[in-house]
């Protein structure tokens, strides 16, 4: 298993930040509740499971 340096692990953490912001700025909503961003949340962690 290789491991990341400090770089690589921040790169990682921005573009999930990012892809994160992407999935509700795409959303036809403008307001989310709790609920709401839970879900989105476990679905985006749920497909980068399957990556």
């Amino acid at each position: 298993m290789e491991v990341m340096n400090e770089k690589e692990i921040k790169i990682v953490k921005n573009s999930t930040i990012y892809e994160i912001r992407l999935a509700f700025a795409s959303g036809e909503k403008e307001e989310y509740k709790k609920e709401e961003i839970l879900e989105m949340l476990d679905k985006i962690a749920l497909a980068k499971e399957q990556e």
